[in-house]
């Protein structure tokens, strides 16, 4: 993974609650550049976590942010030895960051919760109630999203649904990354090993017992959102070729449509030719040429997209590089 496991995997000596016969929940943070939301994120997270009957750690994946991100956790982990700090060398992706997050994770739950706070704290003591009912992947379903423009959301919509109609598993339609695994799935996730991952997909692949939690997503009240249009593209075309083989079967089945219908012009045009009628058809050649051009493109395209995973994977090089990592010590030092 570019890094060894620096942090125990048993908890901290807990500051808010004492016991450590309790089970202990992983909540993993990605954040890039989220300095304004970290102070009402440790609140908040608090105020969640103290009233509940568990051993709580907090791990920090900082996907290279380049403002005082990196300070402000260091000052958390400072005065609650909880928290744990791992940042990248560089920006290797959010879907990284919950790699490295899930693999550094020692609970027996593990809940991700990203720092920018649409996904509401408050709704982690519901989570943890369906892994108590017996669930081992609890994952959130977004019944709003408030705050993004309105093109984002109908293009997010728009995407989850073209994900789930191609994929080859049923991957729950409007869950984000925003869920619950049991420490058995976690350790299910690390056995694959892929380097082009789609982490909302293979928690659907590796099967288990799973619940969706319908919640209100909530408006970004601090900074901007890091997900322009092209990374909503480039997510929707990962996570398509990332989990079905549709695309390529697609253009099988068009390029035996457009052969028949070569073969039934053929026949129409020798009729039309027969009766001394056949049409000038230079505009019809030019239209089917460029018919045949752009889908000859387009699945030159797709199929590139195949081999350019399987070139990624060949070359094996770690998943994500930790640059720095940092835990106070819990007494103090």
């Amino acid at each position: 993974m570019g890094s060894s496991d620096i942090f125990s995997k048993h908890p901290a000596s807990p500051v808010s609650s004492g016991g450590h016969n309790k089970e202990l929940i992983t909540i993993i943070i990605p954040a890039r550049n989220e300095e304004d939301n970290i102070d009402v994120l440790e609140k908040r997270l608090l105020d969640v976590t103290e009233v509940l009957p568990f051993n709580f750690e907090f791990i920090v994946i900082d996907n290279a942010s380049t403002d005082r991100t990196r300070d402000k956790i260091k000052a958390i982990c400072d005065r609650d030895p909880r928290w744990k700090y791992f940042r990248f060398s560089r920006n290797f992706s959010v879907e990284m960051s919950l790699t490295a997050g899930y693999h550094e994770a020692g609970g027996d739950a593990i809940i991700v919760l990203y720092s920018d706070l649409q996904d509401p704290p408050e709704i982690i003591p519901r989570f943890i109630e369906k892994w108590k009912e017996g669930y081992d992947v609890v994952y959130g379903v977004r019944t709003v999203r408030p705050g993004d423009p309105a093109w984002r959301n109908f293009m997010v919509g728009i995407a989850y649904r073209l994900i789930r109609w191609f994929s080859e598993v049923p991957i729950p339609t409007d869950a984000g990354d925003f869920r619950l695994i049991t420490r058995q799935v976690r350790d299910a996730l690390e056995e694959c090993g892929e380097y082009n991952r789609y982490l909302r997909g293979l928690f659907a692949w590796l099967g288990f017992r799973q619940v969706g939690l319908p919640y209100e997503r909530q408006a970004r009240v601090r900074g901007v959102s890091k997900a322009p249009f092209w990374d909503v593209l480039l997510f929707t075309v990962n996570a398509i070729t990332s989990f079905s083989l549709r695309p390529i079967r697609l253009f099988t089945v068009m390029g035996f449509f457009m052969l028949l219908i070569c073969i039934l012009g053929a026949f129409v045009y020798t009729y039309l030719w027969l009766i001394g009628s056949a049409p000038p058809g230079i505009t019809t050649l030019v239209l089917l040429s460029l018919l045949g051009i752009s889908l000859n493109s387009l699945g030159i395209g797709i199929l590139g997209e195949y081999l350019g995973r399987v070139y990624a994977e060949t070359k094996s090089r770690p998943k994500y590089i930790i640059q720095e990592t940092y835990q106070a010590r819990s007494d103090g030092v």
